[in-house]
């Protein structure tokens, strides 16, 4: 008997709470990644600081888990803590830069710690708090 090896998902469902950033973080290109939970999706969204324009984004319910993590690096203080915890335990692990206090302090309030893509007029609708 074979047994197949299945992809570890993380579904919406399984992110209770408000929406908000999941991590934030850049890419090896040097481009801002954004992982965050709207409407009924989580959301990956790449762009560019720099021109506030769209590298690129995807929206789903369910996502392998290994397409929640950037190839570069993830700020501490924008991760939540439950969707780290959650791709632990389905063997993604996210990788951390250093932890910022005066960042953190900045920041922890905030709904989203980056800019969010608005799909109607295919442009990025929230300031990067970063910037």
């Amino acid at each position: 008997m074979s047994i197949r090896n299945e992809p570890r998902t993380l579904s919406v469902d399984e992110i209770p709470g408000p929406e908000r950033t999941l991590a934030y973080g850049f890419t090896s290109d040097k481009d801002t990644w954004h992982c965050y939970l709207h409407g009924a999706n989580i959301h990956v969204l790449v762009y560019r600081r720099s021109t506030n324009s769209t590298v690129s984004h995807l929206a789903r319910p369910t996502w392998n888990v290994a397409e929640l993590a950037p190839d570069k690096r993830v700020y501490p203080e924008s991760v939540d803590a439950g969707f780290a915890r959650l791709l632990l335990e389905r063997g993604q692990d996210l990788p951390y830069t250093q932890f910022d206090e005066k960042r953190y302090a900045r920041f922890a309030e905030l709904t989203f710690h980056g800019a969010v893509y608005d799909p109607a007029t295919a442009t990025l609708f929230q300031a990067d708090p970063y910037a």
